[in-house]
């Protein structure tokens, strides 16, 4: 079935396997069964127009793929190159600036992917994911009558635009400006990248399986599916593990 869409002063709606609703008026979203709507309705329906090809999808979703893990491989080979430059201040200034603006570049992949696609971003945050781990966020909720490629541009062009940018810049460094400080910012950062790889604690890597799978996360914990069930529950154990580390490390 083709992707389709409604609108009209009330709502906005898009058919993609299931119904996905976006209330106007009070701003909340909504998912229904295909059933629940008749063939009348249906009628009305344009033919949804994705922005970007399948052609391109894939290679966009093949490129992010491959320099994941040509970052990975690198970020191996590099373990063993730490040096006393870890107790430099003037570093550890260079990695600071490093990481801000990557987390600066990296949320905004999340907006101008979304804008690209005629949606918005509801607000910029900090929060604590279960309660334990720091992140910087941008609310997405528009993404949710968007089609299920569009989708995982979105989650994964924050990902994307940090990937393409360290690699390249280290590979200029490396052939060219050898400074040590930059390399090393470039291995913590991809340390902390690969976590927001990994399909767990609300990362970039998990929103992306989710709109993949065609699954949602409710507030409520029983309502949600036994892989969403799954994934949470690893990611209160590693909340947890944390915590107790962390406190440990303190009373010590």
């Amino acid at each position: 079935m083709k992707i389709l869409q409604y609108e009209d002063e009330d709502y906005k709606i898009l058919v993609q396997e299931n119904v996905f609703i976006k209330d106007k008026k009070s701003g909340e979203y909504y998912k229904n069964s295909l059933d629940s709507l008749t063939n009348e309705q249906l009628s009305k329906f344009k033919i949804y127009k994705e922005r970007v090809s399948l052609k391109f999808f894939y290679l966009f979703f093949f490129f992010t793929a491959v320099m994941v893990i040509g970052n990975y491989i690198y970020l191996i080979k590099l373990q063993n190159e730490l040096s006393s430059i870890i107790h430099n201040l003037k570093a550890w200034i260079i990695i600071g600036i490093y990481f801000l603006v990557n987390i600066v570049l990296h949320e905004m992949g999340h907006i101008y992917s979304l804008r690209f696609f005629g949606k918005n971003y509801d607000r910029l945050g900090f929060k604590l994911n279960f309660y334990v781990f720091p992140a910087f966020y941008v609310q997405l909720n528009e993404t949710y009558i968007l089609s299920r490629n569009e989708k995982i541009i979105v989650h994964l062009f924050g990902l994307f635009i940090n990937y393409l940018g360290i690699n390249i810049l280290e590979i200029v460094n490396h052939f060219t400006i050898s400074s040590e400080a930059l390399t090393l910012a470039f291995m913590f950062f991809s340390s902390t990248l690969i976590w927001n790889v990994i399909p767990i604690l609300n990362s970039d890597g998990y929103k992306v399986l989710l709109a993949f799978l065609n699954l949602d996360e409710y507030s409520s914990f029983k309502t949600n599916h036994w892989i969403v069930l799954s994934i949470q529950s690893i990611g209160i154990i590693l909340a947890l593990n944390s915590a107790i580390h962390w406190i440990i490390f303190f009373l010590n």
